[in-house]
């Protein structure tokens, strides 16, 4: 195993402790109320910029503003509730088990970023490095993030089918720009190798035109 293994099995550690200490519950509604908080951001920064119309005059700077607006007032919203679920859920006498379940909710969380990170690295020449290459947990994760991909809505898969066939080109382009030099050196080679040939030559006829 080398650092990056390390590092991987530090993200999946560190992902299981925190689930366990916030539970399950938390942890799910956590995830939902920024996937809630982003939606609602996307789909109302529009309404929000025209509220500050008469504030802002640049239209790039309203909606940025509405945007992070909506975001804050959402997640401070959604961290009320999750609040007051979790004291529901002491009340209850369910933390236990709920903090045992959220164990397994991290430890997949931890599995989707190393997953993540398996994505963007395969597609760039970082992955062609000897501390990538020599990994232990590395293709595990590149396996289980070829499924995913194939799995994936067609609009990401196109995505990351782009950044590897970017890859693809680079490498091309790299291949392309060594063979030039090769045919490059090998055409300096042949003129010197012409120009030792003219000089004998020309030696040749001098040594000659003196004999004579």
């Amino acid at each position: 195993m080398n650092w990056l293994d390390y590092v991987f099995i530090g993200i999946l550690a560190i992902s299981v402790i925190i689930s366990i200490f916030r539970g399950l519950t938390k942890e799910v509604l956590s995830l939902l109320i920024w996937v809630v908080a982003f939606w609602l951001a996307y789909h109302y920064v529009d309404v929000g910029a025209k509220y500050l119309e008469s504030y802002i005059e640049l239209p790039s700077a309203r909606h940025l503003i509405a945007f992070v607006a909506i975001l804050i007032a959402a997640l401070f919203l959604g961290s009320i509730i999750n609040f007051i679920l979790g004291k529901l859920i002491k009340s209850t006498g369910l933390s236990g088990t709920d903090r045992f379940f959220g164990m397994f909710f991290g430890l997949l969380r931890g599995v989707v970023i190393i997953i993540v990170i398996a994505f963007f690295v395969r597609a760039t020449p970082l992955s062609e490095d000897p501390w990538w290459q020599n990994s232990k947990l590395v293709p595990y994760a590149g396996k289980i993030a070829e499924w995913a991909r194939v799995r994936m809505p067609e609009s990401f898969s196109k995505y990351f089918s782009f950044i590897e066939n970017n890859k693809v080109v680079e490498q091309t382009s790299e291949m392309l720009k060594k063979a030039a030099e090769n045919v490059e050196s090998s055409k300096q080679l042949d003129q010197l190798m012409q120009s030792l040939s003219d000089n004998e030559a020309e030696t040749n006829d001098q040594t000659e035109g003196g004999s004579n």
